[in-house]
Parts: C-alpha cells; sequence; structure tokens
C-alpha cells in the first residue's frame, strides 16, 4: 500500500496534535495571595473551529481543574500549527 504526504501528515497530526497551544492565568485569591497557571500541550480540534473557539476550551478546561481560577485574567495565550 502507498501512503501518500497527505495520510503522512494526517497519522502524524493525530499522534502529536495538529496544534501547540499555551495559556497563563493570574488571579487574586485574598490580599497578598495571587495564583498563576500555566498549561500547555497539543491536540486536533474539529476542523471548524475558529481561534476564539480554542481558546474557550483551553480557559474551559483549566476551570474544570481549577475551579478556584474562576473569573482569572488570561496573562498569555498562544496557538500553532504544531510544525517546524
Amino acid at each position: 500500500m502507498t501512503v501518500t504526504q497527505e495520510q503522512a501528515v494526517s497519522t502524524a497530526d493525530q499522534q502529536q496534535g495538529s496544534h501547540f497551544y499555551a495559556m497563563t492565568v493570574a488571579k487574586a485569591l485574598r490580599p497578598g495571595v495571587s495564583a498563576d497557571y500555566c498549561i500547555s500541550g497539543t491536540t486536533t480540534p474539529p476542523a471548524n473551529w475558529t481561534r476564539g473557539d480554542f481558546f474557550q476550551w483551553v480557559y474551559d478546561g483549566i476551570l474544570r481543574q481549577h475551579p478556584e481560577l474562576a473569573g482569572a485574567s488570561v496573562m498569555y495565550f498562544t496557538v500553532d500549527r504544531n510544525q517546524l
């Protein structure tokens, strides 16, 4: 069986994720105490996703893991194709 370049890229995307993302959030918890949280990873989003959809997915994922960060400010966000 011959594998086309498109099929090879598709397989690589599935193994590693087609996009790299990173987000840092920060929130003051009480006077003199703040929390910062950073997350990064790779994933292959649905074909119809926008940058805004991706942003909300990452932010919502942080809040699911750390509900105390609800209302946190996003200090940094990036999403890029995961290729050099």
